[in-house]
């Protein structure tokens, strides 16, 4: 008699349901409020500590500045990232160029979906950069993880203007939720400077093993050579191409030295770019086998701190002193935009 009383009194008053659901949607709208306000307190609180230095952090945005500006600001995965995450190797870039340098490099393979982002953040916060270098490792118009599901989301501060620019992206959700949901975790709030100095270890031939090679080429080209994944990050790259372009900064596209030798992608990659010159005015410097010695390597396809010095005197330096689209009269050789190949 009771649940046909109850019933009835619901069917009699309809609207008593409707105002106790939307008194209980109120109140759990209101506590999940009130729970946002006080875990973005908590973010912001801890993010005034977190002052690092570039060679102290992996993320991007810890160290991004806003209206500044840079004579070179870098793009690319682990071989433009070394550059500045060892404070020696950041040292010897800016002093043998003379430049003040800004490094958007990401480590553990990131690609160019994740480079595009930072470089407009990089510009929407008002900063400027008289040279743009992306340094270039073909694999990245391969592979989607490098892209879609790099772990860059994990690196970078909670911040409202990036996560817009994640979600109007339409960057996967599932790396979005991953976003946020890691500012929470006990490794975020508990992190602390990770300062790296330099990396002395040197290679010797005996480490350049045409297995080693192999196995290291695997784990580059996961998805393969897939025309849709090229064509999908070629225009990703186009789009990086052509805000250095409003922004008013030269462009410079090089692939980096390694002991592995050019990579499966890489006569098709450089094909395509060789096409774009002309429409963006950037230049390509393939110097993939410029530095073949082992001493300069800690693995195959990253250099040491020796290395770096090598690398920014005979290579860097040439190409960034001079006007671009001019040919190279310093110590590195060729014409400027040339494809280049091992030169002694």
């Amino acid at each position: 008699m009771v649940s046909l009383h109850c019933q009835c009194r619901l069917v009699e008053y309809p609207g008593l349901l409707d105002k106790a659901m939307l008194r209980l949607l109120t109140k759990g709208l209101a506590l999940a409020g009130l729970n946002a306000l006080l875990a973005l307190a908590l973010l912001s609180a801890h993010r005034t500590t977190l002052d690092y230095a570039p060679w102290e952090t992996d993320s991007v945005l810890l160290v991004m500045p806003e209206d500044e500006q840079f004579d070179l600001a870098l793009l690319g995965a682990s071989h433009a990232y070394l550059l500045s995450r060892f404070r020696k190797n950041h040292e010897v870039l800016e002093d043998t160029l003379g430049m003040r340098c800004f490094n958007m490099a990401m480590p553990t393979g990131g690609g160019i979906v994740p480079a595009r982002l930072y470089l407009d953040t990089f510009y929407d916060r008002g900063n400027t950069a008289r040279r743009v270098a992306y340094f270039l490792d073909p694999f990245v118009f391969y592979t989607v993880g490098a892209n879609d599901a790099h772990k860059f989301v994990y690196f970078e501060p909670f911040d409202f203007g990036f996560l817009w620019r994640l979600v109007r992206e339409g960057y996967p959700p599932r790396r979005i939720l991953t976003y946020v949901r890691s500012k929470f975790s006990y490794s975020w709030l508990t992190q602390r400077a990770s300062p790296l100095e330099m990396h002395p270890h040197a290679l010797t031939a005996s480490d350049v093993d045409p297995g080693r090679i192999a196995g290291r080429m695997g784990t580059l080209y996961v998805d393969g050579l897939e025309e849709a994944n090229f064509q999908r990050y070629a225009g990703e790259f186009e789009r990086i191409a052509e805000r250095c372009r409003r922004e008013g900064s030269a462009f410079y596209v090089i692939v980096p030295p390694t002991l592995l030798g050019p990579e499966p992608g890489a006569a098709r990659v450089l094909g395509w770019l060789e096409e774009q010159r002309g429409k963006y005015g950037f230049e390509v410097h393939n110097l993939v086998n410029a530095m073949p010695q082992p001493r300069f390597y800690y693995n195959l396809d990253h250099l040491n701190t020796a290395g770096v010095d090598q690398f920014c005197q005979v290579w860097l330096e040439p190409i960034f002193s001079r006007p671009q689209g001019r040919p190279e009269t310093a110590r590195g050789p060729g014409r400027a935009g040339a494809n280049l190949d091992h030169v002694p």
